[in-house]
């Protein structure tokens, strides 16, 4: 059974994540030969080049509207470089992050740069050589992508929710918060799926009449989840107002102007 209980998960809840992987990038000496090969293997969906891009770099959004997996992008390397395949971490202060980066044995390849119109990026070697990414998404609030998934409430039933949903859908589940004998926040996965769950505050028959679900989205950033919880807020019910949460990250919750329940939450 996939199911890890909160004590499990008492060291994670305590670091209070905040660095999540956003991008992914592939670099080689064909651009288009590489667009063209993740695109028919993989039925990636490869932008264009960008207009004046001297790397001929190209966004990539792998599976298009899923709610799993990151966005990318396929460029040319630079002259006398062999090209990367990697990934990039966010941080709030890239130069921070070299500091940290250096002190540990890491050293800096590239950056602090501003993308233009975008974030400000980086690119870090670990002590084995690795080519890892940097990106501070903060200066790019308005354009970061959202991700939006259901919160279903079971009211005494989640975990035996969560294991018919697992025989009849395939997939896993993991409960990262317990309350007693309660689950207070677990997460279902499997191909093309995933909810969030819980039991709730309280214990009652379960009407299947009557609708449990909320909409759960997230933010990559703090900035970006405050604007999009007080756009939703306009002429709505808050019913708990956005600031910190007590696993870490920032958290919200409203019924917006049509009585739809919206959980907003960032890193």
């Amino acid at each position: 059974m996939a199911v890890t209980t909160r004590s499990n998960n008492a060291h994670r809840e305590d670091m209070k994540v905040n660095h999540p992987v956003m991008h992914f990038e592939i670099m080689g000496h064909d651009a288009p030969k590489l667009r063209s090969f993740y695109a028919d293997v993989f039925g990636w969906n490869v932008e264009a080049p960008m207009a004046g891009s001297p790397v001929e770099y190209s966004l990539v959004d792998p599976v298009p509207g899923a709610q799993h997996g990151i966005r990318g992008g396929i460029g040319k390397a630079p002259d006398g470089y062999d090209g990367h395949v990697t990934f990039y971490v966010v941080v709030d202060d890239v130069d921070k992050a070299f500091a940290k980066i250096e002190e540990r044995g890491g050293s800096r390849m590239m950056g602090p740069d501003k993308v233009p119109d975008g974030p400000i990026i980086g690119l870090f070697r670990d002590p084995e050589g690795h080519t890892i990414g940097l990106v501070d998404p903060s200066d790019d609030a308005g354009n970061a992508p959202l991700e939006l998934v259901p919160y279903i409430f079971f009211y005494g039933r989640c975990e035996e929710a969560l294991e018919f949903y697992k025989n009849a859908l395939g997939g896993s589940y993991e409960i990262a918060m317990r309350e007693g004998d309660k689950v207070k926040y677990a997460v279902f996965s499997g191909c093309g799926i995933s909810f969030k769950a819980s039991d709730g505050m309280g214990t009652h028959e379960i009407d299947p009449d009557q609708g449990n679900v909320t909409l759960a989205l997230n933010a990559p950033n703090a900035t970006r989840a405050a604007e999009v919880f007080n756009a939703l807020a306009d002429g709505g019910k808050m019913l708990m107002p956005f600031g910190d949460a007590e696993w870490g990250g920032k958290f919200g919750a409203l019924h917006d102007r049509f009585g739809n329940e919206w959980f907003v939450t960032a890193p």
